[in-house]
């Protein structure tokens, strides 16, 4: 049951999928989308008519709108189903038929198929030639393991067939026979009927009345005879139709359309009545299945079309799958080497396809399957990676569909843990716990979710980071409390600390964004730069104290004052001359120490004012 299930499946894409591209989208689960419609009539959700039946099984329906097929109460994504995977996964592994019995088998189907193209234009009959030169080809191809026996029930249904077209003349002639004997015995009695009526006329004794009785009853029973050959004949016919016709069916449904073309064109040859319409109702499963697939009436002639279509595009899917391969397009080359797998399995072309170029669609494949995998696990790192791999095998991939998608779902996780460390700063557990959820459940391996467990820990034990934040408080090591600032970030949740944190990380960020700069001008101008950093530094330690308590400002300190030497070297004595009321010498350091650095403030201060004490003691 389950292999007539997939037979019928594949029947459905061998009939749709030459119109309908397989979708570069797909369900990240790899399982049906489900239709909760139990009508069986109709679809209650969306007003469409059911699925038609055949064999009292489900028929699929493939919608080439969306490229999914309707099948057994779900829809299906055909190159994400499991049922199309494994089979294509499987054709992938095996090894191309390249053998020489491969390529004889296939060449002698192609000359039966050369054969019945040709007999289709010739008067032949039944038991000509041409017939039984096609029934040999048949029984020697049934010898090729690639054939599966296929040609041998072809052929034997065809002998079958010429048997009952053998009984059918046999009892034709008979009754050719019996209508020249009863049209004897009709003409017979018809003149013993004449002379009796003379006699009767003439008062004379009638005589051949036996004679007339006798003719008549052999005249029924002959009559009887010819009524029985048109019944046995009409139900031989029939019967013979019905089994070679539902061969045809069931090689259609497999897919062997090299069979069905042979059979239906062959088909006019056996039975000779001229009738190529199959034997069963438009309006039920079977019909809907052949004239609901081309379009056209269930007969003999719509089997070969739709045998026909499809061997014609399962060959010219394999060779734009050639061709794709050469441009490296290999998303569009998988797409169309799935269409001619789906449609044409056993198909030469299909069956030979090259192993390198499998290998190189197989790597491709391979690929898109861990892409569903890391859709259908939210993994959007690896997804992200496949894409760019899959970009890299094939340049027309379009990857921004994918990288946008995962972004998005990125940014909203991360989104939430930064919603979940501004509760746990404001001292709300629950709404940390929430929001941290939201961030694992949208993105489980955002790796910034282990620095949200680490701080959800910290939680139940803060108080040792709470006592030593006060310690490096006490001690003014604002240093070690920046650089450590995400361990102590938990203190925050405390409100007497919170802005002791908070002023903590200004100050100690504002010193380095100044150390950043002044060691930019010190740069730029190794002369006066120096100079310029140095006062600027202690024009800072003099406005905010506490930067002289730092490591960095001090190492700073100690460095540009090696460098400006001579400049601080001058400021220096100019301070211990005023000191000491050494006004004269005091005046002429700071002039020294601006001729070294023209805009600095501390000198220029220094020499106004001593000039001032100079010009007061003079005029005093």
């Amino acid at each position: 049951m389950n292999t007539l299930r997939n037979s019928l499946f594949f029947l459905c894409l061998s009939l749709g999928l030459a119109q309908a591209q397989v979708p570069s989208s797909f369900d990240a689960s790899g399982s049906s989308l489900k239709d909760n419609s139990a009508s069986s009539t109709s679809d209650s959700s969306t007003g469409e008519p059911a699925n038609p039946q055949l064999l009292g099984m489900e028929m699929p329906l493939l919608d080439p709108a969306t490229n999914t097929a309707s099948y057994n109460g779900g829809k299906f994504d055909v190159g994400n189903n499991a049922l199309v995977r494994a089979r294509f996964e499987k054709y992938l592994q095996q090894v191309p038929d390249t053998s020489s019995e491969a390529k004889r088998y296939n060449n002698r189907i192609n000359g039966i198929l050369r054969i019945t193209r040709g007999s289709n234009y010739s008067n032949s009959i039944v038991g000509s030639k041409t017939l039984s030169k096609i029934g040999r080809g048949l029984y020697d191809v049934s010898e090729f393991p690639a054939d599966g026996g296929q040609a041998n029930a072809l052929a034997t249904a065809i002998l079958s067939a010429l048997d009952v077209q053998r009984g059918v003349s046999s009892r034709n002639r008979e009754n050719e026979a019996l209508d020249n004997q009863i049209d004897e015995l009709v003409g017979e009695t018809n003149e013993k009927h004449n002379l009796n009526a003379a006699r009767l006329r003439s008062k004379q004794p009638l005589r051949h009345v036996f004679t007339i009785g006798v003719n008549t009853k052999d005249i029924a029973t002959k009559t009887g005879i010819q009524a029985k050959n048109d019944v046995t004949t009409a139900a031989a016919l029939a019967m013979g139709k019905l089994n070679y016709q539902s061969l045809l069916m069931t090689m259609l449904v497999q897919r062997r359309f090299d069979h069905v073309v042979i059979g239906s064109r062959v088909y006019r040859h056996v039975f000779k009545d001229g009738d190529a319409k199959i034997n069963i109702k438009e309006d039920s499963e079977a019909g809907r299945l052949v004239s609901d697939g081309s379009g056209m009436p269930a007969t003999i002639n719509t089997l070969d079309t739709l045998a026909s279509t499809a061997r014609r595009d399962a060959d010219q899917s394999v060779q734009a799958v050639h061709n794709l391969l050469a441009q490296n397009r290999l998303g569009d080359a998988t797409v169309h080497l799935i269409n001619a797998v789906a449609i044409g399995e056993f198909m030469h072309s299909v069956t030979s396809f090259p192993a390198e170029s499998r290998r190189r669609i197989a790597t491709y494949w391979t690929l898109r399957k861990r892409s569903l995998t890391a859709l259908n696990a939210r993994d959007y790192g690896t997804l992200e990676e496949v894409a760019k791999k899959m970009k890299e095998l094939d340049a027309n991939f379009d990857d921004s569909l994918v990288m946008t998608y995962c972004a998005g779902k990125k940014r909203l996780s991360d989104l939430h843990i930064r919603n979940a460390m501004k509760a746990m700063q404001a001292g709300n557990e629950e709404e940390f716990n929430k929001q941290i959820t939201l961030a694992g459940s949208i993105w489980p391996r955002n790796p910034n979710l282990d620095k949200g467990v680490d701080k959800l820990k910290e939680l139940d034990n803060r108080e040792p980071d709470k006592a030593e934040f006060r310690t490096l408080l006490a001690r003014k090591d604002y240093r070690t409390i920046y650089n450590e600032q995400d361990r102590f970030e938990i203190v925050a949740i405390d409100p007497e600390l919170k802005k002791d944190y908070k002023d903590v990380l200004t100050l100690v960020a504002t010193l380095d964004a100044m150390l950043e700069q002044l060691e930019d001008v010190a740069k730029q101008d190794k002369r006066m730069g120096p100079c310029v950093a140095y006062e600027t530094l202690l024009e800072k330690g003099e406005d905010e104290p506490r930067f002289t308590e730092d490591v960095l400002y001090k190492d700073a300190i100690a460095r540009y004052e090696n460098q400006a030497y001579e400049f601080v070297k001058s400021l220096r004595e100019a301070k211990e001359s005023a000191v000491r009321e050494e006004n004269g010498s005091a005046l002429s350091a700071y002039q020294r120490a601006l001729c070294i650095y023209p805009s600095s403030k501390l000198a220029k201060k220094g020499s106004n004012e001593q000039m001032q004490i100079i010009m007061r003691a003079k005029f005093d």
